[in-house]
């Protein structure tokens, strides 16, 4: 099917409504990472729509309609004998030709509209969330691309001290080496994502780190300046020069919860948290910034929050395999919840 220019701008914002199939969501989504110009109008549209972000509604009681027009019946057989409203100061009806049971049934359309619209709220907050984590992601994608340039094909690294572990709560007084000091290597020495980039619009806690000098800095502030979990690059030699397009970033793995292991999740079916456990926005290293539903993805059946089968974790687990996927979250040394738990 061929598009256009200006029929894709005249689907954006069906797309924010999530009134497109699978294959129109599909190509919108490939040309907004395709094409900046584009990208920056459909994130205008986004900020358009986000007051809606605000509207918060319980959804529509079943038989809604049904039971405020037997309201409306029930309360015009009350008032037969006084079918006008009351009068004003001036001898004249506030509405003269309209009787409370007119009005009831005004108000009965209202609600009815209500119990229909604010469900559809609540989808395209949704959508313009994920508009715009597809959005962070795709900067993130072209810092990565310019740094691998630069660095003969190599994912960002900051190196890791031997033995160090990823997860504060399990090293115990051995060295620790936070996960995303590797991409925070993008924004120490500019290669194009800001700290807002590395914010998903789901994640309730996220703020964007916000310092004078960012050279001056190794790592992220704080957990909450990163909002994404990244590719585990533990272990003696990382994968640094994948042979295929693996995930290398995406929402928050909900296996860590505070620095910690979450044991209470099923790993094969759990959601990240960031966009309500419906699913949660990958990149891959091919470019591509992809909806999934499941945490199981791709042709290898890889599941994003494990590394093979290994089921519970302290911090010391490293990938084995070149196709292999476990996103971690970044735990800065310098956060106050990490900095506890390392003292003790």
């Amino acid at each position: 099917m061929e598009h256009d220019r200006d029929s894709v701008e005249e689907t954006l914002l069906d797309w924010h409504l999530n009134r497109l199939d699978d294959e129109q969501r599909s190509w919108v989504e490939a040309e907004l990472l395709r094409d900046s110009e584009l990208r920056a109008k459909s994130d205008r549209l986004g900020q358009i729509l986000q007051p809606l972000d605000h509207w918060r509604g319980a959804p529509a009681q079943l038989n809604l309609e049904d039971k405020v027009l037997a309201h409306v019946e029930r309360s015009g057989q009350a008032n037969r004998a006084s079918p006008v409203l009351p009068m004003d100061g001036g001898g004249r009806g506030l509405f003269p030709f309209a009787s409370l049971r007119d009005l009831l049934a005004v108000a009965a359309c209202i609600l009815l509209l209500i119990g229909v619209f604010v469900p559809g709220v609540s989808e395209l907050r949704n959508r313009s969330q994920r508009a715009m984590c597809a959005s962070n992601l795709g900067s993130i994608s072209r810092g990565v691309s310019s740094y691998q340039q630069t660095f003969a094909g190599s994912l960002p690294f900051a190196g890791r001290p031997k033995g160090a572990y990823w997860l504060p709560a399990g090293a115990r007084g051995k060295p620790y080496a936070s996960n995303s000091r590797h991409a925070y290597l993008l924004v120490k020495f500019n290669y194009g994502p800001t700290p807002d980039d590395f914010i998903c619009p789901g994640a309730k806690t996220g703020r964007p780190m916000r310092v004078d000098d960012l050279r001056a800095y190794d790592d992220f502030d704080s957990a909450c300046n990163v909002s994404y979990a990244m590719l585990n690059l533990a272990g003696p030699a990382p994968n640094l020069r994948p042979v295929m397009p693996i995930v290398y970033l995406g929402d928050t793995n909900p296996l860590f919860v505070g620095a910690r292991f979450n044991p209470s999740v099923d790993p094969d079916k759990t959601n990240s948290p960031a966009h309500r456990g419906r699913g949660q926005t990958v990149l891959t290293l091919d470019g591509s910034a992809k909806w999934v539903t499941k945490p199981v993805y791709g042709r290898q059946r890889d599941n994003l929050w494990l590394i093979g089968n290994i089921r519970e974790y302290t911090g010391v687990e490293a990938l084995t395999r070149d196709d292999d996927v476990q996103l971690v979250p970044g735990y800065p040394a310098t956060d106050p919840l990490v900095c506890g738990k390392l003292r003790h």
